[in-house]
């Protein structure tokens, strides 16, 4: 019975790998992103304000309203929020991998029955709450982290697969 729920165990650990993979794949676009947002007004407003002071064309003041409307927009996307709540949703997987496959590998052994099956319905339901409380990831996100995941990028940090 102990090996069904070192199965779980397994699935967990399997589930927060391609989740985590893929929570840090979309804060690394949201960091690119919120990098973009910040760096590309600020640069545009420096130049257009240089510029302007030489006597500069006449369309200089719609370059300078535009990069206003982006910084604007980016004050409302908060891509820094975004990529914060998914780095910590990474993080989180990713402690809760590790948990998983310490439970299977090292803990099975040392624990009753009883212990044993307790932990892995604690650890189960972490994860549950885990999954209501992150950002949702996205199809193409997922799809991409499933490729790195199938490469074997994990396989050495994980010994029991």
């Amino acid at each position: 019975m102990k090996d069904q729920y070192v199965d779980e165990c397994k699935v967990i650990e399997e589930n927060c790998t391609y989740t985590s993979e893929t929570h840090h794949l979309m804060a690394h676009a949201f960091r690119r992103q919120a990098l973009g947002f910040q760096l590309g007004p600020a640069v545009v407003a420096a130049g257009s304000s240089a510029i302007s002071t030489l006597g500069g064309p006449a369309w200089l003041p719609l370059l300078t309203m535009i990069s206003s409307i982006i910084a604007a927009v980016a004050t409302v996307l908060n891509p820094n929020k975004s990529y914060q709540e998914h780095l910590n949703a990474a993080k989180a997987f990713t402690a809760l991998k590790h948990d998983a496959r310490f439970l299977a590998n090292a803990e099975t052994a040392v624990l009753s029955d009883d212990s044993f099956i307790e932990r892995v319905r604690t650890l189960h339901d972490r994860y549950n709450v885990l999954v209501g409380a992150v950002p949702a990831t996205t199809t193409k996100y997922f799809a991409r982290a499933r490729v790195r995941v199938q490469t074997g990028i994990h396989e050495n940090l994980t010994p029991n697969k």
